[in-house]
């Protein structure tokens, strides 16, 4: 069999994958493996430079885990509880309508006051509050219509876009949310910084992470370091929003960086997806958590990170959106479907143990343009797969990551019986 290093490079130059960069360890230190593959830009044109370990990527959704590390900080400093009513912080989602429809013959939004609270690690960190993206849910692009609005991921500030009615009771199911850029605003309220400077002085500054920020506009070094995105021809999914041809080649796309950041900036610090950064400094957070270095938690708060959230009902519905291969190419990220998942604080929990790979409990979340990373504290591996392409949800990014995990868990195992022959 091809190593993983043949792999990548051949499915970059058939064009079957866009440039990647892939980071893994193992909590004892044994192994770092680092590597970057492919050009930075696929532009016809473009000068041919290698992709670097150190390129900015916008990782997007990896954003969360980011943003729930700082909760949980705040939470160990009683600024807030986990399962108290955000409402005290955030006023915003005081009287809160659940969208129970529209009215037959004059299409009126059926709007009903919601009976329970929201939570912070219950429902708002879990995607089981109620609120939802509305670029996702076509019930609530309906709504931003009938009210002279535009549904936007990256458009308007983070209070606009998180405004909207809930889909549900909060704790009675799953939708994809945009919780942790509320979490966000309560970090920011609660300490009197914006989000990216907290991140700087308690996340990002006690792992020496230099490459990481929430405005481009103020690190033309970053910028300038940048990966070029590459988008898989053949369209858009219109159902599922993922690669209507997976079998496709990647071409050069637009530049998923602009998708988020423009040249005058952003409004505002987006803790459920506005962070850009490189991949090695992302795994140095991977590494902390699965390892337990207590550098940004301690026990009982990393513990908590990992702890299954979601109530019977919530995790009834995730397991059943993932009963769909195009929803689980997005958040089982590289799962076989039908694996058993769960929700935590700081993302999707695999509840099985996937041979070569994972172990039960492992944590795993994503980012829109194909990144992927896994947190498994049983095993003490964890690692990171960065990618800029175009649609969410690309089987074949998937499966380079789950090629990619295999061959760490191997190189973890060689390595361990190396030093025991030693």
């Amino acid at each position: 069999m091809a190593s993983i290093e043949e792999q990548f490079k051949t499915a970059i130059a058939d064009r079957d994958i866009a440039p990647a960069v892939v980071v893994a360890s193992d909590a004892k230190g044994s192994l770092k493996y680092a590597k970057a593959f492919g050009p930075r830009s696929l532009k016809e044109g473009a000068p041919a430079e290698p992709l670097t370990e150190d390129a900015t990527f916008w990782i997007a959704s990896c954003t969360k885990l980011m943003t729930a590390i700082a909760a949980l900080q705040c939470v160990e400093r009683g600024q807030f509880k986990l399962d108290e009513d955000v409402t005290r912080l955030l006023p915003e989602l005081k009287g809160i309508d659940v969208l129970k429809g529209f009215g037959e013959g004059t299409g009126k939004s059926v709007l009903v006051k919601a009976t329970e609270k929201i939570t912070l690690s219950r429902q708002l960190l879990t995607h089981s509050s109620g609120i939802a993206y509305d670029i996702f849910e076509p019930n609530l692009m309906r709504w931003r219509a009938s009210r002279g609005e535009q549904a936007s991921l990256g458009r308007g500030d983070m209070i606009y876009r998180g405004t909207v009615p809930l889909l549900f009771e909060p704790g009675e199911s799953f939708a994809y949310s945009p919780g942790p850029d509320w979490a966000g605003v309560m970090i920011q309220r609660t300490n009197g910084m914006s989000l990216g400077k907290y991140m700087q002085k308690y996340i990002w500054d006690p792992l020496g992470i230099k490459n990481m920020t929430f405005h481009l506009e103020d690190r033309p070094d970053m910028l300038e370091r940048r990966a070029g995105t590459g988008e898989r021809m053949g369209g858009i999914n219109p159902i599922f929003g993922c690669p209507a041809d997976p079998s496709a080649k990647i071409q050069h796309g637009a530049d998923g960086v602009s998708f988020w950041w423009r040249d005058e900036g952003v409004p505002d610090d987006s803790g459920g997806a506005g962070a850009f950064g490189s991949i090695d400094d992302y795994q140095k957070i991977l590494h902390s958590i699965t390892a337990g270095d207590g550098k940004l938690l301690s026990k009982e708060m990393n513990d908590e990170l990992f702890r299954p959230c979601l109530s019977e009902m919530s995790r009834k519905q995730l397991m059943a959106l993932c009963t769909f291969k195009e929803i689980n190419d997005i958040l089982g990220a590289s799962l076989p479907v039908g694996t058993q998942l769960d929700y935590a604080v700081g993302g999707a929990i695999c509840l099985e143990d996937m041979e070569g790979r994972r172990r039960k409990g492992t944590m795993h979340w994503l980012g829109l343009p194909n990144l992927y990373w896994f947190a498994d504290r049983d095993a003490g591996m964890s690692g990171i797969y960065g990618s800029q392409t175009l649609a969410p949800g690309d089987p074949q990014s998937a499966e380079m990551f789950k090629q990619f995990e295999v061959a760490m868990y191997k190189k973890a195992k060689e390595t361990r019986e190396a030093e025991q022959k030693l």
